[in-house]
């Protein structure tokens, strides 16, 4: 059990250790994730910038490394991870260049929706970030645009 922001209680499993912070990010029985920080947990809604770091990985290795240690909490195959994986984006592009040149190489896309989308190509007309990132968001959008076509 351990303490939210708000002052309640949940049962939860932490996961995997925030970039050795000694800060974790973990899911409860329902498949919701956290962030534990200084001031208790954090459900993603809530913020969620501490799992950035995340990002450093590539994708495929988080994955790899994040399946293993689900199986390892035992806990079940289905919790979530594309929620917190579109939250790590999310998160990322609204963030600094840094991060959103990270998260735009995790993103797929068949994960951008019409909001991303929105976002994105706000990010390309202000050019808030390098030339590269708008770039990779243009050729992203437009293969979206290609996908959403064909289906």
């Amino acid at each position: 059990m351990k303490k939210t922001k708000g002052g309640n209680y949940i049962e939860w499993t932490p996961i995997f250790d925030i970039k050795n912070t000694g800060y974790f990010a973990g899911v409860d029985k329902e498949g919701n994730w956290y962030t534990d920080t200084a001031e208790g947990l954090k459900s993603l809604e809530e913020g969620g910038v501490g799992l950035l770091p995340i990002l450093e990985m590539k994708r495929t290795e988080f994955e790899f490394y994040l399946s293993k240690k689900i199986k390892s909490a035992d806990l079940k195959t289905d919790v979530r991870l594309p929620e917190l994986v579109h939250k790590i984006i999310r998160l990322s592009i609204g963030g600094s260049s840094y991060w959103a040149e990270l998260g735009i190489e995790w993103l797929k896309e068949s994960e951008i929706d019409s909001d991303l989308e929105s976002q994105l190509n706000y990010l390309i007309e202000n050019k808030k970030h390098s030339q590269n990132f708008r770039h990779k968001a243009f050729t992203k959008i437009k293969r979206y645009e290609r996908l959403k076509i064909s289906r």
